[in-house]
């Protein structure tokens, strides 16, 4: 069975971006602008992995994180993306799901490999 990421980015290129290089490794790809769309969809249909941003419109990746770990139980791998990195990793180390807090701008080839090594097929 084909294995999901869900990315979750306010901005559009980024999204894009993470979608045509994680779909080129043979992963199915969703996307979410917002924390709340993010958990609507795992809700519906959960990922094998999500990439999701630190700060983000309505509900933000650590809040969003808050939510489907405490409130409903789901304890998805996630690679937390952010522009200040070495504050969203201090206060993400908390969360078990939480495999890797990295850096906003980031390299693709590092993207490839992180995602493989999390869910690879």
């Amino acid at each position: 069975m084909e294995k999901t990421v869900l990315v979750v980015d306010d901005q559009i290129g980024i999204r894009m971006l993470l979608e045509e290089v994680i779909s080129h490794e043979g992963y199915r790809v969703e996307q979410a602008m917002n924390g709340q769309e993010a958990l609507d969809k795992i809700k519906q249909d959960s990922p094998d992995l999500i990439m999701l941003d630190y700060k983000l419109p309505i509900i933000d990746g650590g809040e969003a994180l808050v939510q489907l770990l405490e409130e409903d139980g789901f304890a998805i791998p996630t690679v937390v993306m952010s522009g200040l990195p070495e504050r969203a990793e201090g206060k993400m180390k908390k969360y078990s799901s939480v495999r890797k807090t990295i850096g906003k701008p980031f390299q693709l080839n590092d993207i490839r490999i992180l995602v493989n090594e999390i869910i690879g097929n």
